[in-house]
Protein backbone atom coordinates (compact mmCIF):
# COMPACT_ATOMS: atom_id res chain seq x y z
CA UNK A 1 0.00 0.00 0.00
CA UNK A 2 1.20 3.54 -0.65
CA UNK A 3 0.75 6.84 1.07
CA UNK A 4 -1.78 9.04 -0.68
CA UNK A 5 -2.09 12.83 -0.65
CA UNK A 6 -5.44 14.57 -0.48
CA UNK A 7 -6.23 18.01 -1.85
CA UNK A 8 -6.83 20.78 0.64
CA UNK A 9 -10.34 21.50 -0.60
CA UNK A 10 -12.74 18.64 -1.13
CA UNK A 11 -16.00 19.22 -2.92
CA UNK A 12 -19.04 17.43 -1.55
CA UNK A 13 -20.78 15.30 -4.15
CA UNK A 14 -24.31 14.05 -3.60
CA UNK A 15 -25.01 10.53 -4.79
CA UNK A 16 -28.31 8.90 -5.53
CA UNK A 17 -29.23 5.50 -6.89
CA UNK A 18 -29.96 7.04 -10.29
CA UNK A 19 -27.48 9.94 -10.72
CA UNK A 20 -24.28 9.43 -12.68
CA UNK A 21 -21.41 11.51 -11.31
CA UNK A 22 -18.55 12.15 -13.78
CA UNK A 23 -14.87 11.78 -12.93
CA UNK A 24 -11.55 12.19 -14.70
CA UNK A 25 -8.21 10.57 -13.96
CA UNK A 26 -5.12 12.29 -15.37
CA UNK A 27 -1.73 10.70 -14.97
CA UNK A 28 1.78 11.89 -15.78
CA UNK A 29 4.89 9.79 -16.37
CA UNK A 30 8.38 11.31 -16.59
CA UNK A 31 10.00 8.13 -17.93
CA UNK A 32 9.65 8.53 -21.71
CA UNK A 33 10.52 4.86 -22.24
CA UNK A 34 7.07 3.98 -20.88
CA UNK A 35 5.28 5.72 -23.77
CA UNK A 36 2.98 3.26 -25.53
CA UNK A 37 2.45 1.09 -22.44
CA UNK A 38 -1.11 0.39 -21.32
CA UNK A 39 -2.66 1.00 -17.92
CA UNK A 40 -5.88 -0.77 -16.97
CA UNK A 41 -8.47 0.37 -14.45
CA UNK A 42 -11.35 -1.56 -12.91
CA UNK A 43 -14.16 -0.28 -10.71
CA UNK A 44 -17.90 -0.69 -10.15
CA UNK A 45 -20.50 1.69 -11.53
CA UNK A 46 -23.42 0.65 -9.35
CA UNK A 47 -23.52 -3.14 -9.71
CA UNK A 48 -21.76 -3.19 -13.09
CA UNK A 49 -18.03 -3.95 -13.19
CA UNK A 50 -16.11 -1.63 -15.52
CA UNK A 51 -12.78 -2.53 -17.14
CA UNK A 52 -11.03 -0.06 -19.42
CA UNK A 53 -7.54 0.83 -20.52
CA UNK A 54 -5.48 3.84 -21.60
CA UNK A 55 -2.12 4.21 -23.33
CA UNK A 56 0.69 6.45 -22.14
CA UNK A 57 1.18 9.11 -24.81
CA UNK A 58 3.80 11.84 -24.51
CA UNK A 59 4.15 11.09 -20.82
CA UNK A 60 0.43 11.32 -19.98
CA UNK A 61 -2.66 9.10 -19.81
CA UNK A 62 -6.29 9.77 -19.03
CA UNK A 63 -9.49 7.99 -18.02
CA UNK A 64 -13.01 9.39 -17.97
CA UNK A 65 -16.21 7.85 -16.67
CA UNK A 66 -19.10 8.08 -14.25
CA UNK A 67 -20.06 6.44 -10.98
CA UNK A 68 -23.44 6.15 -9.28
CA UNK A 69 -21.89 5.64 -5.84
CA UNK A 70 -18.37 5.89 -4.35
CA UNK A 71 -16.38 2.96 -5.68
CA UNK A 72 -12.91 1.55 -5.09
CA UNK A 73 -10.79 1.52 -8.23
CA UNK A 74 -7.72 -0.53 -9.03
CA UNK A 75 -5.22 0.92 -11.51
CA UNK A 76 -2.57 -1.48 -12.82
CA UNK A 77 0.34 -1.61 -15.24
CA UNK A 78 2.87 -4.26 -16.18
CA UNK A 79 6.38 -4.10 -14.71
CA UNK A 80 9.07 -4.19 -17.42
CA UNK A 81 11.22 -7.32 -17.19
CA UNK A 82 14.41 -5.32 -16.55
CA UNK A 83 12.75 -3.65 -13.53
CA UNK A 84 11.57 -6.80 -11.73
CA UNK A 85 14.92 -7.35 -10.06
CA UNK A 86 14.97 -10.34 -7.71
CA UNK A 87 11.20 -10.85 -8.00
CA UNK A 88 10.61 -11.96 -11.62
CA UNK A 89 7.18 -13.38 -10.73
CA UNK A 90 5.82 -9.93 -9.78
CA UNK A 91 4.75 -8.96 -13.29
CA UNK A 92 2.45 -6.02 -12.56
CA UNK A 93 1.76 -3.37 -9.93
CA UNK A 94 -1.42 -1.65 -8.88
CA UNK A 95 -2.67 1.44 -7.12
CA UNK A 96 -5.99 1.46 -5.29
CA UNK A 97 -8.11 4.50 -4.47
CA UNK A 98 -11.75 5.59 -4.25
CA UNK A 99 -13.61 7.32 -7.05
CA UNK A 100 -16.29 9.69 -5.81
CA UNK A 101 -16.52 12.00 -8.80
CA UNK A 102 -14.39 14.97 -9.79
CA UNK A 103 -10.73 15.25 -10.85
CA UNK A 104 -8.11 12.69 -9.79
CA UNK A 105 -4.41 13.12 -10.53
CA UNK A 106 -1.63 10.52 -10.41
CA UNK A 107 1.94 11.70 -10.83
CA UNK A 108 4.74 9.24 -11.52
CA UNK A 109 5.73 5.61 -12.00
CA UNK A 110 6.17 3.12 -10.45
CA UNK A 111 2.69 3.34 -8.97
CA UNK A 112 4.04 2.51 -5.51
CA UNK A 113 5.81 5.90 -5.51
CA UNK A 114 3.21 7.90 -7.44
CA UNK A 115 1.58 10.98 -5.91
CA UNK A 116 -2.19 10.54 -5.85
CA UNK A 117 -4.80 13.24 -5.32
CA UNK A 118 -8.43 12.08 -5.14
CA UNK A 119 -11.38 14.00 -3.66
CA UNK A 120 -14.08 12.70 -1.35
CA UNK A 121 -14.76 11.37 2.14
CA UNK A 122 -14.44 7.76 0.97
CA UNK A 123 -10.86 8.39 -0.11
CA UNK A 124 -10.08 9.88 3.32
CA UNK A 125 -11.53 6.77 4.95
CA UNK A 126 -9.56 4.57 2.57
CA UNK A 127 -6.35 6.39 3.47
CA UNK A 128 -7.06 5.66 7.13
CA UNK A 129 -7.77 2.02 6.26
CA UNK A 130 -4.53 1.66 4.26
CA UNK A 131 -2.48 3.16 7.09
CA UNK A 132 -3.94 0.66 9.56
CA UNK A 133 -3.18 -2.36 7.36
CA UNK A 134 0.13 -1.27 5.81
CA UNK A 135 2.52 -2.84 8.40
CA UNK A 136 0.74 -6.19 8.19
CA UNK A 137 0.48 -6.17 4.40
CA UNK A 138 4.16 -5.37 4.03
CA UNK A 139 5.07 -8.31 6.29
CA UNK A 140 2.63 -10.58 4.46
CA UNK A 141 4.08 -9.63 1.06
CA UNK A 142 7.62 -10.19 2.34
CA UNK A 143 6.67 -13.66 3.65
CA UNK A 144 4.90 -14.52 0.40
CA UNK A 145 7.95 -13.38 -1.56
CA UNK A 146 10.29 -15.44 0.64
CA UNK A 147 8.01 -18.44 0.10
CA UNK A 148 8.32 -18.05 -3.69
CA UNK A 149 12.10 -17.78 -3.44
CA UNK A 150 12.16 -20.98 -1.36
CA UNK A 151 9.94 -22.69 -3.93
CA UNK A 152 12.27 -21.64 -6.75
CA UNK A 153 15.21 -23.01 -4.75
CA UNK A 154 13.32 -26.26 -3.98
CA UNK A 155 13.65 -25.53 -0.28
CA UNK A 156 10.56 -27.30 1.08
CA UNK A 157 11.35 -26.47 4.73
CA UNK A 158 11.46 -22.71 4.23
CA UNK A 159 8.64 -22.88 1.72
CA UNK A 160 6.34 -24.25 4.42
CA UNK A 161 7.74 -21.86 7.03
CA UNK A 162 7.08 -18.71 4.99
CA UNK A 163 3.77 -19.98 3.64
CA UNK A 164 2.55 -20.48 7.23
CA UNK A 165 3.72 -16.98 8.16
CA UNK A 166 1.95 -15.53 5.13
CA UNK A 167 -1.31 -17.36 5.89
CA UNK A 168 -1.27 -16.25 9.54
CA UNK A 169 -0.75 -12.64 8.49
CA UNK A 170 -3.65 -12.96 6.04
CA UNK A 171 -5.87 -14.01 8.94
CA UNK A 172 -4.70 -11.00 10.97
CA UNK A 173 -5.47 -8.69 8.05
CA UNK A 174 -8.89 -10.30 7.67
CA UNK A 175 -9.64 -9.68 11.35
CA UNK A 176 -8.49 -6.06 11.17
CA UNK A 177 -10.69 -5.43 8.14
CA UNK A 178 -13.73 -6.48 10.14
CA UNK A 179 -12.54 -4.27 13.02
CA UNK A 180 -12.55 -1.32 10.60
CA UNK A 181 -16.01 -2.25 9.34
CA UNK A 182 -17.44 -2.27 12.86
CA UNK A 183 -15.72 1.00 13.75
CA UNK A 184 -16.84 2.80 10.57
CA UNK A 185 -20.23 1.22 9.67
CA UNK A 186 -21.30 4.23 7.55
CA UNK A 187 -18.17 4.30 5.35
CA UNK A 188 -18.23 3.13 1.74
CA UNK A 189 -14.85 1.57 2.50
CA UNK A 190 -16.61 -0.79 4.92
CA UNK A 191 -19.20 -1.62 2.26
CA UNK A 192 -16.35 -2.36 -0.14
CA UNK A 193 -14.59 -4.63 2.37
CA UNK A 194 -17.67 -6.79 2.73
CA UNK A 195 -18.35 -6.79 -1.00
CA UNK A 196 -14.86 -8.09 -1.80
CA UNK A 197 -15.12 -10.86 0.77
CA UNK A 198 -18.55 -12.06 -0.32
CA UNK A 199 -18.50 -14.62 -3.10
CA UNK A 200 -20.18 -17.91 -3.86
CA UNK A 201 -17.65 -19.91 -1.85
CA UNK A 202 -17.56 -17.66 1.22
CA UNK A 203 -21.34 -17.36 1.33
CA UNK A 204 -21.72 -21.11 0.99
CA UNK A 205 -19.39 -21.70 3.93
CA UNK A 206 -20.17 -18.73 6.21
CA UNK A 207 -23.47 -17.16 5.19
CA UNK A 208 -24.49 -16.59 8.83
CA UNK A 209 -21.29 -14.63 9.48
CA UNK A 210 -21.75 -12.41 6.43
CA UNK A 211 -25.42 -11.84 7.21
CA UNK A 212 -24.42 -10.63 10.69
CA UNK A 213 -21.68 -8.36 9.29
CA UNK A 214 -24.08 -6.88 6.74
CA UNK A 215 -26.46 -5.92 9.55
CA UNK A 216 -23.61 -3.91 11.15
CA UNK A 217 -23.53 -1.56 8.15
CA UNK A 218 -25.46 1.69 8.39
CA UNK A 219 -28.91 1.68 6.82
CA UNK A 220 -27.74 4.31 4.32
CA UNK A 221 -25.22 1.81 2.95
CA UNK A 222 -27.67 -1.09 2.97
CA UNK A 223 -29.99 0.99 0.77
CA UNK A 224 -27.34 1.73 -1.90
CA UNK A 225 -27.27 -0.19 -5.19
CA UNK A 226 -24.36 -2.25 -3.90
CA UNK A 227 -26.05 -2.80 -0.53
CA UNK A 228 -29.30 -4.02 -2.07
CA UNK A 229 -27.39 -6.40 -4.34
CA UNK A 230 -25.47 -7.81 -1.38
CA UNK A 231 -28.67 -8.24 0.63
CA UNK A 232 -30.15 -10.28 -2.21
CA UNK A 233 -26.99 -12.40 -2.47
CA UNK A 234 -27.13 -13.17 1.25
CA UNK A 235 -30.84 -13.98 1.03
CA UNK A 236 -30.24 -16.33 -1.90
CA UNK A 237 -27.34 -17.98 -0.07
CA UNK A 238 -29.86 -19.12 2.53
CA UNK A 239 -32.42 -20.11 -0.12
CA UNK A 240 -29.83 -22.01 -2.19
CA UNK A 241 -27.79 -23.49 0.64
CA UNK A 242 -27.12 -27.12 1.49
CA UNK A 243 -30.39 -28.94 2.21
CA UNK A 244 -32.50 -26.52 0.16
CA UNK A 245 -34.39 -27.39 -3.03
CA UNK A 246 -32.61 -26.51 -6.28
CA UNK A 247 -34.65 -23.99 -8.25
CA UNK A 248 -36.12 -25.49 -11.43
CA UNK A 249 -35.74 -23.84 -14.85
CA UNK A 250 -35.94 -24.78 -18.53
CA UNK A 251 -33.45 -23.98 -21.31
CA UNK A 252 -32.78 -25.45 -24.75
CA UNK A 253 -30.05 -27.97 -25.55
CA UNK A 254 -27.74 -27.98 -28.59
CA UNK A 255 -30.55 -29.40 -30.76
CA UNK A 256 -33.06 -26.81 -29.61
CA UNK A 257 -34.99 -29.17 -27.34
CA UNK A 258 -36.25 -27.81 -23.98
CA UNK A 259 -34.58 -29.36 -20.92
CA UNK A 260 -35.89 -28.96 -17.37
CA UNK A 261 -33.54 -29.27 -14.40
CA UNK A 262 -36.28 -31.25 -12.66
CA UNK A 263 -36.06 -33.93 -15.38
CA UNK A 264 -32.90 -35.18 -13.64
CA UNK A 265 -34.74 -36.16 -10.45
CA UNK A 266 -33.62 -39.59 -9.29
CA UNK A 267 -29.97 -38.91 -10.15
CA UNK A 268 -27.06 -37.14 -8.54
CA UNK A 269 -26.49 -34.20 -10.87
CA UNK A 270 -23.83 -31.51 -10.97
CA UNK A 271 -25.45 -28.26 -12.12
CA UNK A 272 -22.45 -26.57 -13.71
CA UNK A 273 -22.57 -22.90 -14.72
CA UNK A 274 -19.87 -22.00 -17.24
CA UNK A 275 -19.34 -20.29 -20.63
CA UNK A 276 -17.18 -20.70 -23.71
CA UNK A 277 -15.67 -17.25 -23.13
CA UNK A 278 -14.81 -17.95 -19.45
CA UNK A 279 -11.13 -18.91 -19.19
CA UNK A 280 -11.31 -20.19 -15.56
CA UNK A 281 -14.31 -22.33 -16.60
CA UNK A 282 -12.34 -23.91 -19.43
CA UNK A 283 -9.47 -24.67 -17.05
CA UNK A 284 -11.93 -26.29 -14.65
CA UNK A 285 -13.56 -28.51 -17.30
CA UNK A 286 -10.91 -31.29 -17.16
CA UNK A 287 -11.64 -31.78 -13.44
CA UNK A 288 -15.33 -32.26 -14.18
CA UNK A 289 -14.54 -34.64 -17.06
CA UNK A 290 -12.40 -36.73 -14.73
CA UNK A 291 -15.13 -36.93 -12.07
CA UNK A 292 -17.82 -37.64 -14.68
CA UNK A 293 -15.90 -40.52 -16.24
CA UNK A 294 -15.28 -42.04 -12.83
CA UNK A 295 -18.85 -41.80 -11.47
CA UNK A 296 -21.12 -41.74 -14.55
CA UNK A 297 -22.09 -45.39 -13.97
CA UNK A 298 -23.03 -44.70 -10.34
CA UNK A 299 -26.20 -42.66 -10.92
CA UNK A 300 -24.24 -39.43 -11.46
CA UNK A 301 -24.46 -36.98 -14.36
CA UNK A 302 -23.80 -33.34 -15.22
CA UNK A 303 -26.01 -30.59 -16.63
CA UNK A 304 -23.87 -27.87 -18.12
CA UNK A 305 -25.50 -24.43 -18.26
CA UNK A 306 -23.50 -22.16 -20.51
CA UNK A 307 -24.05 -18.43 -19.98
CA UNK A 308 -23.22 -17.42 -23.52
CA UNK A 309 -23.23 -14.05 -25.17
CA UNK A 310 -26.55 -13.50 -27.01
CA UNK A 311 -26.76 -15.61 -30.15
CA UNK A 312 -23.26 -17.11 -29.79
CA UNK A 313 -24.36 -20.71 -30.34
CA UNK A 314 -21.31 -21.65 -32.43
CA UNK A 315 -18.80 -20.66 -29.73
CA UNK A 316 -20.80 -22.72 -27.20
CA UNK A 317 -20.95 -25.89 -29.34
CA UNK A 318 -17.30 -25.53 -30.40
CA UNK A 319 -16.23 -25.29 -26.73
CA UNK A 320 -18.21 -28.43 -25.83
CA UNK A 321 -16.49 -30.36 -28.61
CA UNK A 322 -13.02 -28.93 -28.01
CA UNK A 323 -13.11 -29.62 -24.25
CA UNK A 324 -14.69 -33.05 -24.72
CA UNK A 325 -17.73 -32.56 -22.47
CA UNK A 326 -19.97 -35.64 -23.02
CA UNK A 327 -22.85 -34.72 -20.71
CA UNK A 328 -26.12 -32.80 -21.16
CA UNK A 329 -25.83 -29.15 -22.14
CA UNK A 330 -28.14 -26.14 -22.27
CA UNK A 331 -27.35 -22.46 -22.79
CA UNK A 332 -28.67 -18.94 -22.40
CA UNK A 333 -28.57 -17.56 -25.94
CA UNK A 334 -30.69 -14.47 -25.31
CA UNK A 335 -30.22 -11.61 -22.88
CA UNK A 336 -33.53 -12.44 -21.24
CA UNK A 337 -32.49 -16.06 -20.60
CA UNK A 338 -29.11 -14.97 -19.28
CA UNK A 339 -30.60 -12.38 -16.92
CA UNK A 340 -33.10 -14.97 -15.65
CA UNK A 341 -30.44 -17.56 -14.76
CA UNK A 342 -28.01 -15.05 -13.22
CA UNK A 343 -30.79 -13.78 -10.97
CA UNK A 344 -32.40 -17.18 -10.29
CA UNK A 345 -29.17 -18.57 -8.84
CA UNK A 346 -27.78 -15.19 -7.71
CA UNK A 347 -24.60 -15.86 -9.66
CA UNK A 348 -21.73 -13.48 -9.04
CA UNK A 349 -18.99 -15.21 -11.02
CA UNK A 350 -18.48 -18.38 -13.02
CA UNK A 351 -17.48 -21.18 -12.89
CA UNK A 352 -20.04 -22.05 -10.24
CA UNK A 353 -21.74 -25.36 -9.53
CA UNK A 354 -24.27 -27.11 -7.32
CA UNK A 355 -24.29 -30.82 -6.53
CA UNK A 356 -27.92 -31.92 -6.33
CA UNK A 357 -29.22 -35.18 -4.86
CA UNK A 358 -31.84 -37.54 -6.35
CA UNK A 359 -34.53 -35.75 -4.30
CA UNK A 360 -33.68 -32.37 -5.86
CA UNK A 361 -32.00 -30.98 -2.74
CA UNK A 362 -28.62 -29.26 -2.79
CA UNK A 363 -25.84 -31.40 -1.29
CA UNK A 364 -22.86 -29.09 -1.88
CA UNK A 365 -21.79 -26.13 -3.97
CA UNK A 366 -18.72 -24.46 -5.43
CA UNK A 367 -16.82 -27.75 -5.84
CA UNK A 368 -13.59 -26.78 -7.63
CA UNK A 369 -10.45 -28.75 -8.41
CA UNK A 370 -10.46 -32.19 -6.78
CA UNK A 371 -13.23 -31.16 -4.33
CA UNK A 372 -15.92 -32.57 -6.67
CA UNK A 373 -14.28 -35.98 -6.84
CA UNK A 374 -13.78 -36.09 -3.08
CA UNK A 375 -17.43 -35.20 -2.46
CA UNK A 376 -18.62 -37.87 -4.89
CA UNK A 377 -16.36 -40.41 -3.18
CA UNK A 378 -18.01 -39.48 0.08
CA UNK A 379 -21.64 -39.82 -1.05
CA UNK A 380 -21.33 -42.58 -3.70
Amino acid sequence: MKKVLLPGIISVIAFSTSAQTPFTIRGTVKDTSRNGEKLTISYFNGDKKIYTGALIKNGTYQFEGTVKEPSKASLSIGIPKDQRGKNPWVMSEQLEFFIEGGPITIDGLPLAKAKLKAPGKSQKDFQRFQKMLRPYEEKQFAAWNDMLHATANRDSVNRKKYNDISENLKKQIDSMEFVFLKKYPASHVSLGILREKMNAKSLAEEKERYAAMFKVLADSLQQTIVGKTMAKQIDNAFKLGVGKDAVDFVLKDTLGNPVHLSSFRGKYVLLDFWASWCTPCRFENPNIVKAYNRFKDKNFTVLGVSLERPGDRKAWVDAINKDGLPWNHVATLTKEESDQIWKLYSLQTIPMNYLIGPDGKILALHLRGDALEKKLEEIL
